[in-house]
């Protein structure tokens, strides 16, 4: 499309999904304008020795201040008829815009380009009376003796194992080598290690750790063939081929307590009957939130297989980089070996993009859903989220609105509170088969 108008010439090009190319032309005629009214402004307004205020001769002016002058015009002229474009064109873009280079020169026009991505156009039909299936909500005693079986899990103590062997989930005491072709380059005594595949023994996570341990009896080595990792203490080593040797000194297994009436009022309860109820009321909590859940999902992957678009790449790497940034710090926190989540590199950016490209397009229907129907948040629910936000942490509402608009996380809060309620008119209007 070529717009012609007295000020500027732009032709917009499309450079991919969600991506446009503007490129700009401004006459002479209305540069040397712009630079006219710049340079009597400038005369009207500069102060130079021997001369009054808004006296000094234009050409002395000129001489002093023309490179100024034409840096202000040229940006005064390029913001302009961006901004003008976008509004004439009805562009709405994403991110920041990418200027291509801006030269003016002496009598002759001003030609620069914009690379932008924007918004992609798409349109939401047929979102009522879809059809869904609920997963059943109904708890039976197996879900609540398990639920049982892992509280009791949380009050286990560790018990000495005497005549038996290493099993997954036990902890086992060891004294601990380390050696790189024949020479012990690491030695330890008393190393507690528990037996689960991905656990760290001397700064190397072992992989499968089970497999290797179990079996093994108190009094035995245990010998494991190992790649040192990269932050081994001892720089030399690192990346080397080696051998841990575990001598088995003690196996202690987590004994969880008999799940009886000493065990429910050891946690607080009254008596057994009362904890297994109590214990019920969650599961059925957790189970039909479960259910709501996979409904929700269910809407959403009906709407996205209707609704086909593209979004914007930058934007897409942009959240795919914060997102698997996120992911690679909760796997460190969780005491993965630095190494083992480089390895991981790939399938966590992967997975990653995967699940932001999947919740920007669904976020995007369900604006485009809320806007035919006028759904909106009021800012009185807004402020009754918050207060409910203050009494699940315990403290009071203004700490809460403080922190939010802090973080700049109130936007997101009416974002998230409108796209429930979209979500909400979906389900009601929905046509949903129990199984």
């Amino acid at each position: 499309a070529l717009q012609d108008t007295k000020t500027m010439n732009v032709t917009i090009e499309d450079a991919g999904p969600c991506k446009k190319v503007l490129k700009f032309e401004i006459p002479k005629d209305t540069i040397e304008s712009e630079f006219e009214k710049k340079t009597l402004e400038v005369c009207g307004t500069v102060e130079l020795p021997g001369f009054r205020k808004g006296f000094a001769p234009r050409k002395l002016v000129e001489k002093r201040f023309g490179t100024q002058i034409k840096d202000e015009v040229k940006q005064s002229l390029v913001n302009e008829s961006y901004q003008k474009a976008l509004e004439e064109h009805k562009i709405n873009p994403v991110g920041d815009p990418k200027f291509g280079d801006v030269k003016m020169e002496s009598g002759q026009p001003l030609n620069f380009d914009v690379t932008l991505e924007v918004w992609p156009l798409f349109e939401v039909d047929n979102y009522k009376s879809l059809n869904l299936k609920r997963k059943s909500a109904v708890v039976n005693d197996e879900e609540v003796e398990t639920a049982l079986q892992r509280l009791s899990l949380q009050k286990a103590q560790l018990s000495m194992v005497k005549d038996g062997a290493v099993k997954h989930g036990n902890q086992v005491i060891c004294d601990c080598k380390v050696e790189v072709e024949n020479v012990c380059i690491l030695e330890d005594e008393d190393v507690e290690i528990n037996v689960f595949n991905g656990t760290v023994v001397a700064h190397t996570t072992i992989t499968d750790l089970v497999a290797r341990m179990e079996g093994v009896k108190s009094g035995d080595v245990c010998t494991i063939d190992v790649q040192l990792s990269n932050n081994f203490p001892k720089a030399e080593y690192r990346g080397k081929p080696a051998k841990l040797k575990l001598a088995v000194k003690e196996i202690k297994q987590l004994t969880p307590p008999p799940i009886n009436e000493d065990f429910a009022k050891m946690i607080g309860f009254d008596s057994l009957e009362d904890l297994k109820k109590k214990v019920r009321k969650q599961v059925e909590a957790d189970k039909k939130n479960w259910s709501d859940e996979i409904l929700r999902n269910q809407l959403l992957d009906i709407l996205l297989e209707q609704v086909k678009f593209d979004l914007p790449q930058d934007l897409v790497n942009y959240h795919t980089e914060q997102r698997a940034y996120k992911q690679q710090m909760d796997l460190l926190n969780r005491g993965v070996a630095l190494e083992e989540i480089q390895k991981q590199d790939e399938s966590i950016k992967h997975a990653s993009a995967d699940s932001v490209m999947r919740e920007l397009k669904a976020s995007l229907i369900l604006d485009k859903v809320a806007e035919k129907e006028k759904i909106f948040v009021t800012e009185n629910e807004v402020e009754q989220r918050i207060s409910e936000l203050a009494r699940s942490y315990n403290t009071d509402t203004a700490r809460v609105r403080k922190q939010l608009e802090r973080q700049g996380s109130l936007s997101y809060l009416r974002n998230e509170m409108r796209e429930g309620k979209v979500i909400n008119l979906l389900l009601k209007e929905a046509k949903i088969t129990d199984e």
